[in-house]
């Protein structure tokens, strides 16, 4: 359910695209407790975007995450998160001029949402509703669902 918008000025191939979306699912999956195919990470060239900041047009590089709120997400988890999103940025893009990942938001307003017709949980009851709903993402990985299939491969990788 998380959403990654990657909002970028610089130059980004599909190579670097890809990468920074490994990172930032991988980065997700392991501090939020979120199997891989429920984070989403899009990007758009908003080099020719008017943004405009203090009454001044600004072009700068962005990521805005949009993610679910709960006791047990702190403002100091996501400052940690927020850091090694621009950890692994800098390794795949750089950190010079326009490379450089300038802003960093998390909007944790993401109330609730359905996936494949499934209620998500709240947080920190992932674990419960992953083992309840397993049967379900078996049928729909049994039926063709390529991504109920990838789920199922991590859910019993773990």
């Amino acid at each position: 359910m998380p959403l990654y918008d990657v909002e970028y000025i610089c130059h980004l191939d599909y190579a670097q695209q890809e990468a920074l979306a490994k990172a930032f699912t991988n980065l997700h999956a392991e501090r939020f407790n979120t199997p891989h195919y429920f984070v989403n990470v899009r990007f758009t060239d908003v080099s020719n975007q008017l943004v405009f900041r203090g009454g001044h047009r600004r072009k700068y590089n962005r990521v805005i995450l949009r993610t679910r709120a709960g006791s047990n997400r702190t403002n100091e988890i996501y400052i940690e998160h927020c850091h090694a999103m621009v950890t692994q940025w800098e390794k795949i893009v750089g950190n010079s001029d326009d490379e450089s990942l300038r802003t960093v938001w998390v909007m944790g307003a993401l109330t609730t949402a359905l996936e494949a017709g499934l209620a998500r949980p709240k947080t920190g009851e992932e674990d419960q509703w992953l083992e309840a709903n397993k049967l379900h993402f078996k049928e729909l990985a049994e039926a063709g669902d390529e991504d109920f299939i990838e789920l199922m491969k991590e859910l019993e990788s773990d």
